[in-house]
């Protein structure tokens, strides 16, 4: 089974990259109780917060975890809407994880931890613009670029460069809270994988609006970092949600 799943869905860059995956993590957890954050570390069980975001990518090297390499992703072709399918994709590994958190009672303490460590990986994921894309291009992987004077693809541009040129950090993000109300974040925190996929998509035609010579310039990152900014303290808010959910009781 594994090797059929590495053959059907060939490698992709996976999102964020470490820095982004920590800031998502670390929204989640600052943004929960007292009692929600003591749940999570004893299932976490010795994975740090930070840790437990980036996991999903710290074990990619790990050829066991091969068939783990679809999940990161969901490929919808411009202009078309997802179509439910019963295939190993981004979506439908979210929706299993958190379904069978919700049901955590059924589960050991194992299987709640590596669930939680599905979760905090794959809502970061989830609201990356590039992973939510186009297969034609492998989400942006295909798109050869130069990052001021470096070679890099735009996937890579919005995983990890501007975020690390730009120092972007959880408390930065953060800050972003004040721009949304009440009513705004009640929404936010509202569960629905499949809802929730359309906003990043909705922002794909700013991500390909790329100079002419695919030179991307400060003008571009000053454009997008705000955007990217958003869209980790989206991901965070959407996080801690599920663990609310999770951990009500």
């Amino acid at each position: 089974m594994a090797a059929f799943f590495c053959a059907a869905f060939p490698h992709r860059t996976f999102a964020w990259g470490k820095q982004g995956h920590e800031i998502v993590a670390t929204i989640a957890y600052t943004l929960v109780d007292t009692n929600i954050k003591k749940e999570v570390i004893k299932y976490l069980d010795g994975i740090t917060v930070a840790e437990a975001g980036t996991w999903m990518d710290d074990v990619r090297s790990d050829h066991k975890y091969d068939f783990m390499k679809s999940w990161h992703y969901v490929n919808i072709e411009k202009g078309q809407q997802y179509v439910a399918t019963k295939e190993p994709n981004l979506i439908n590994e979210l929706n299993d994880a958190i379904e069978k958190l919700e049901h955590k009672s059924t589960l050991s303490n194992e299987e709640i931890k590596r669930n939680l460590l599905l979760v905090f990986h794959l809502v970061g994921d989830m609201h990356q613009p590039l992973h939510v894309g186009y297969g034609i291009d492998k989400g942006g992987n295909d798109i050869q670029v130069k990052y001021l004077t470096k070679p890099a693809n735009l996937h890579r541009v919005w995983d990890t460069e501007i975020i690390e040129s730009e120092h972007i950090s959880a408390n930065q993000c953060l800050l972003l809270t004040k721009n949304f109300d009440d009513d705004e974040i009640k929404q936010l925190k509202t569960i629905n994988v499949e809802k929730w996929v359309y906003e990043p998509r909705a922002l794909l035609s700013g991500v390909y609006s790329l100079p002419e010579d695919n030179t991307i310039d400060q003008a571009y990152i000053d454009k997008n970092k705000k955007i990217i900014e958003t869209q980790l303290l989206i991901a965070g808010i959407r996080l801690s949600a599920i663990l609310e959910d999770v951990f009500k009781s």
